[in-house]
Parts: structure tokens; sequence; C-alpha cells
């Protein structure tokens, strides 16, 4: 995601230099080392700040990253410290570190309506997106077909409540993609088991491969936001069952781009419904990219965020000025 932001801000003609702020390592992931390195990857970036002196400290989501590190680099230099969070930030960032920001942007209006209730006006509502150059419909090989195709699609990583949703349609022609799965003790949902975690030219091809493909939020991290899911879907141009949130219809409508759920008994006639109707499901889902290509990208999101940075506190959208990206 971070390099994501920094191409598209490179494009710009904005000079980006991207920090790698959580390295996929033994020392990150081990308990017993995980502070000592983390606190070795901060002084790290401070020591990037000071040599730099970037205008703006572009953060995707890091949690790593501390007030007292913020502070100490806006006491050396007109830095300005944004953070991009693409999870629900009430539960998954402590307070303190959201309130250091001069912007934080959540995807979750129920956290931005939250934080703003008790005082913070650093915070804006920014939802997630899609990048056309990796989310695109694909035409399967015969070997793909094979492999990636069905009538009914899941990638994501399984949990406790997923499980439970997934049994509920078990007799769907459903297949999963995702981790965990291979650890559930319920012998039916193992059986529903595509493969493992998806990524590339592969996920393009089960979604790609699927009349319909399901969109099942997080309990808690989407409250009534919306997840990247739903834009990678759309891009996908496949056709997307999505359970309803608060968020949605001002992104993609109902019935017309999107196919949304309030409860199970809903969730099956609409399965069975477009099961029947592969062509339908088709022209929503074609209508769903355009939506996403219109209005959706990454670089809609930076055209946002750099409006929203320049009202504030005028940094010019198009100066070339230094920037970072932790």
């Amino acid at each position: 995601m971070g390099v994501d932001f920094g191409e598209e801000l490179a494009a710009r003609g904005h000079t980006v230099r991207l920090f790698e702020y959580r390295r996929d390592n033994a020392l990150y992931k081990n308990k017993s080392t995980k502070a000592a390195y983390q606190l070795w990857i901060l002084r790290l970036l401070e020591r990037a700040c000071a040599s730099w002196r970037p205008d703006v400290v572009l953060v995707i989501k890091g949690g790593p990253i501390t007030p007292n590190l913020v502070r100490r680099v806006k006491a050396r230099a007109d830095t300005l410290f944004v953070n991009f969070f693409p999870d629900n930030p009430l539960w998954m960032i402590p307070f303190g570190c959201i309130e250091a920001y001069d912007l934080f942007f959540t995807k979750e209006r129920y956290a931005m309506r939250s934080l703003q209730q008790v005082g913070l006006r650093n915070v804006h509502y920014l939802p997630m997106y899609c990048v056309p150059t990796y989310h695109h419909p694909v035409v399967l090989s015969p070997e793909e077909t094979r492999r990636f195709a069905s009538p009914v699609s899941f990638v994501g990583s399984r949990y406790d409540y997923r499980e439970r949703f997934v049994r509920e349609i078990a007799d769907a022609p459903l297949r999963l993609w995702g981790s965990g799965w291979n650890r559930s003790p319920d012998r039916v949902v193992r059986g529903l088991i595509a493969g493992g975690p998806v990524y590339g030219r592969d996920k393009l091809c089960v979604y790609s491969g699927s009349v319909l493909s399901l969109n099942h939020h997080h309990p808690m991290n989407d409250i009534v936001g919306v997840n990247t899911r739903a834009f990678e879907l759309a891009a996908a141009g496949v056709c997307q069952l999505v359970d309803a949130k608060e968020d949605l219809s001002p992104l993609f409508k109902p019935g017309d781009e999107v196919l949304v759920y309030r409860d199970l008994a809903e969730l099956r006639r609409l399965l069975d419904y477009f099961l029947a109707r592969p062509d339908d499901a088709r022209a929503i889902g074609k209508m769903a990219r355009r939506r996403a290509l219109a209005e959706h990208t990454l670089a809609h999101r930076v055209d946002e965020m750099l409006h929203v940075m320049q009202e504030r506190f005028a940094i010019g959208a198009t100066s070339s000025g230094p920037g970072a990206l932790a």
C-alpha cells in the first residue's frame, strides 16, 4: 500500500522517499524482540527525517510510529505528519497516536464521528480504493479455468465469525481462498477450500472466473465502512455479494453495481436468482467496474488527500517538494 501511494505521488512530480517501517523478518515477528526492533526502526526514521527534512511524512497505518517521535521530528522541522489508516483505528491504534498527527484519514465514518465527538479536529474520511494497474478483469486460460473458476468464490482469511457464516451457506457452489481455512475443525467447511492466499494474477483469475464473489466484512474492522475487497472486486468487473454497510450506497449503487444483503435469507435469494442468470450478474460487474474507475481509484484518493492538505495547511497539490512515506 505504501508503494502504491509512493508511485502515485511520484508520478505527479513529488519527490518521494519510501521508508519500510514494518519489515517482514524474524525480529519483527518474535514477541521477545519486536519492541527493541521497532525502537531501532523509529531511530532510523528519525534520522532519515532529520537529514532529508521532508515537507510531509505520510504514514500508512503506522502502529509503531509513536507520538514522541512525531513531536521530536516536528520540533526540528516544519514537517506535517499525515496518516492513512486502512483499518478501524478505534481498536487498532492507541488514542494518543491518532491525536499526534496533523491529519488522520480513516475509511470508517463511525470512527471519524466518534473521534470528532471527543474533540479531535484532525480526522478526515477517506475510503479505500482500487489500483487499475493491478485490479482488472482477466481472460482465463483452460488451465486457469480448471484451477480458479467457480460459480461463487470467497477470498479472505478464516476466523470464527466468518467460518460460522460460511457454514450457513455451505450448500452453495462455493470455493474458499485464503489463510487459515485448513485449520477449520468443520469437515464441511474444509471441503470448500480451493487454496490458500492468492495474489496478483491468481487472485484476478479467481475473481474473473466467478459468477458471484462474496464480500463478507469483518464485524469489528468495518462498522459502517467498506473494505478494500469491495473496490478490488468492482475494478475486476465481478459481481459482488456484499453485506449491507452504511457507507456502501454512496460508493456503489445497490442492485445496479453491487448486490447487497441484510440477512442470510436475502443472501440465499440473491445467490439462487443470479446463479441462474449469470449474464445479469456480469452486467452488474461491468457497471461496478465503470464506477470504480470513474470515482474510486487511488488517484482519486490522492486527489482528495492533497486537496485537504492544501486547504488546511497550504501544501500545494502540484508542488514537487520532498515527502517521506512510512
